[in-house]
């Protein structure tokens, strides 16, 4: 997804898709299970109406929608009892050849020709998942609270970014949330080290790599970088407290500034900003690129979100793969959820993705991590993006002693 490609979905008028078009859509009826992260639309009503929309295009249908908190810890037990429903997200720390167990393949979905990010869960080819949207890995901030600490202009290095949080700390704002209580946006720094590499397919290196978390190269930049944010003051001072709910209200009220998550984050904010009877939240949250150095020319990864998937246990696989293509294609669940949507005739309306990209910053596309980097990741007892590791190395009394111990566990890993 290119830059050019960013602009013409930003000027384009949102197109729908037509429905389901795989191979056996006469099979589409009957009862499935719906295993969903997103919490926020079982609040506001958006499961039933999407649901019941669908159930009224495809008479006989149903589909039971059940929430589940905290997805990338609670499903895998639920998947290994082998009770997980029709649809879930593809689990993202799962070994790419081990899809095929847990997962029907999804070949037979128009979505094959037309969706973004197919080739991620494309193994020996079968399509496993298809991906909600797109996320722009950057700052997210508050533009009021910039404006009382009297920063004008974005920063675009590293050193202006501190010099912000210094600015914001003195007006008693939280300058750079990062939400090491709750523990999963931490995953956060994983991620950054491909801004850092400047390569979306740093992780291949990485798997190859026995010292990759070392001073100087792009794994140990970046969770050096949370440390000097964390070290500095920079950070909310709670940080053994989930506080991710209270966060976002921070964050929407100008009492919180900055936090590098991406723009899935956005309605989240404005929702829980709205909860506090504040106006025009998101007239006040704004996004730029995470200056990962001085170099002036800070880039942008575009990170694909959750992929939905069909269980292989799915005694209504026709029906499932058929939900999946209404939510993708014919509801605006991508744009509620704040993506750039997977299906490319569907354009992003949000105008903080709007405001990022009219900086015309570099981006980098997110490679798969290979089933090797993430067997690594396993076997070095590294919880890839679920960010526990990374809150031990930002709160270690000896921070060079904890990196040196998590590469003697990498060594070891990639030896095996």
């Amino acid at each position: 997804m290119t830059n050019g490609t960013i602009s013409k979905l930003m000027a384009a008028a949102i197109v729908c898709a037509t429905g389901a078009s795989f191979a056996h859509a006469e099979g589409i009826n009957g009862k499935i299970t719906f295993y969903t992260h997103f919490g926020q639309f079982v609040d506001s009503g958006d499961w039933v109406r999407w649901a019941t929309a669908f159930e009224e295009k495809y008479p006989g249908t149903e589909v039971e929608i059940l929430h589940v908190a905290n997805f990338r810890k609670e499903m895998p037990t639920r998947i290994a009892s082998g009770d997980y429903g029709d649809v879930l997200n593809v689990m993202d720390n799962l070994p790419p050849a081990e899809y095929g167990e847990f997962y029907l393949p999804l070949n037979d979905m128009s979505l094959a020709e037309t969706h973004s990010f197919v080739d991620r869960y494309d193994v020996d080819g079968n399509i496993y998942g298809y991906v909600y949207g797109a996320n722009a890995e950057a700052v997210v901030y508050n533009k009021a609270a910039f404006e009382r600490a009297g920063i004008e202009s974005i920063p675009t290095t590293k050193t202006e970014l501190f010099a912000a949080c210094e600015a914001l700390k003195a007006e008693g704002i939280v300058p750079f949330q990062i939400n090491m209580g709750a523990g999963w946006p931490m995953q956060q720094w994983d991620k950054a080290a491909l801004l850092f590499a400047d390569d979306g397919s740093y992780f291949d290196a990485v798997a190859t790599d026995p010292a990759p978390f070392a001073d100087g190269k792009p794994y140990g930049e970046a969770m050096q970088y949370v440390r000097e944010l964390f070290e500095a003051g920079c950070t909310e001072r709670d940080y053994t407290a989930n506080n991710w709910d209270e966060s976002k209200m921070m964050l929407g009220a100008g009492e919180a500034a900055m936090w590098f998550l991406a723009n899935w984050s956005i309605p989240q904010t404005i929702i829980a900003g709205e909860s506090l009877g504040l106006e025009n939240v998101s007239d006040d949250l704004g996004m730029f690129p995470l200056p990962v150095d001085d170099s002036g020319d800070p880039a942008v990864l575009l990170w694909p979100d959750w992929a939905l998937g069909v269980s292989s246990q799915s005694q209504n696989p026709d029906t499932a793969k058929a939900w999946i293509e209404f939510l993708l294609t014919e509801t605006d669940v991508a744009n509620a959820a704040g993506f750039i949507p997977g299906d490319p005739r569907i354009a992003p309306v949000m105008p903080q993705l709007e405001e990022l990209f009219a900086r015309e910053p570099r981006t980098i596309e997110a490679g798969t991590p290979s089933s090797e980097f993430k067997q690594a990741m396993a076997d070095a007892r590294l919880d890839f993006m679920t960010g526990t590791y990374i809150r031990d190395l930002v709160l270690a009394e000896d921070f060079d002693a904890a990196i040196e111990k998590v590469n003697d566990r990498w060594s070891r890993a990639i030896a095996k």
